[in-house]
């Protein structure tokens, strides 16, 4: 893996476990942070991981993009969305070299677009992370259970970039990483999880994932909200079989009960990424004239949570 040259941009819990994880096998990772920017510059992180606790020494620790020298192979992207935020400025510093690919390990659904109309002439690798990873404190990062990687080119098809990112995770200890052509439907099945689970969580008034497959009125609100995201999805062009509902919810209830992402940062006082879960595809439904009554009636409750705090 040497000669491989990685910016991580938004190196949180996330960012920092993954690429560190290509930088414990030999790529020459740096790393752009903000509020951990003294810690980590200092010590680097400590990765406690289910697969092996390690030390990520980065080799380059920056506030901004602008500082990076030189030119990278890829580019992560693994801070949170939020639309009123300018990403394409965040990088732009890094995105010199036509040949750097960008990859973005995000949330949600609509996230790509901007990026790229803002670099047309580099390919976006678009990512879906499952995996437990938290901020202990500055510099810490606790990895648990999952750490799985699905990435494929924004708008689909083959892509060298991709194989060969595949291909340097393949290096790595505990990650399990895919290039798929398809990365749409891979999107679209995470959402299929995201969009009940983690709203609910919060409006439920801090429901964890044992609350919300009681087999009861919780669940009942999880399962219709499963259908209003499979009938978006496939207005989009992107068939989620039925029976994926039933998987959801099984793989939810057999699993220990646990905080979602969404009530974690709500509890935390951090920003929730109410437009990237459930906003976007609201106004898809709009597009399609589709009534979608369980998510637009969460998209209100939760914009107004999210507004009051």
């Amino acid at each position: 893996m040497k000669n491989v040259r990685i910016l991580t941009v938004g190196a949180g819990a996330v960012g920092a476990y993954f690429t560190g994880r290509l930088a414990q096998a030999g790529a020459e990772v740096s790393v752009v942070v903000r509020s951990d920017y003294d810690a980590v510059r200092a010590n680097g992180f400590e990765i406690l991981s289910t697969a092996g606790d390690f030390h990520f020494q980065p080799h380059g620790v920056y506030r901004s993009a602008e500082e990076y020298p030189g030119k990278a192979d890829y580019v992560f992207l693994t801070s949170k969305f939020f639309p009123e935020t300018d990403e394409a400025s965040m990088l732009r510093g890094a995105m010199g070299n036509p040949g750097t690919a960008l990859v973005l390990i995000q949330n949600g659904i609509g996230i790509e677009d901007k990026l790229a109309a803002a670099f047309p002439d580099h390919e976006i690798l678009s990512s879906i992370a499952y995996i437990g990873a938290t901020r202990l404190k500055p510099g810490t990062v606790q990895q648990k259970g999952a750490s799985e990687l699905k990435f494929g080119r924004f708008g689909g098809g083959e892509s060298a970039a991709g194989c060969r990112l595949e291909a340097l995770f393949s290096e790595t200890i505990g990650v399990q990483a895919a290039f798929v052509e398809n990365i749409a439907w891979f999107r679209w099945s995470k959402l299929l999880w995201n969009l009940p689970y983690n709203p609910v969580s919060v409006l439920g008034g801090g429901l964890d994932t044992s609350r919300m497959t009681d087999r009861g009125p919780l669940e009942a609100l999880t399962r219709a909200l499963m259908e209003e995201v499979r009938l978006v999805a496939a207005a989009e062009g992107v068939d989620l079989p039925e029976s994926l509902v039933d998987q959801n919810v099984e793989f939810t209830r057999n699993f220990p009960p646990y905080k979602t992402s969404m009530l974690v940062d709500f509890e935390a006082g951090r920003r929730m990424e109410v437009e990237a879960i459930l906003g976007n595809v609201c106004r898809l439904a709009e597009k399609h004239r589709l009534k979608v009554p369980c998510m637009q009636t969460c998209y209100a409750l939760l914009s107004a949570v999210a507004e009051k705090r």
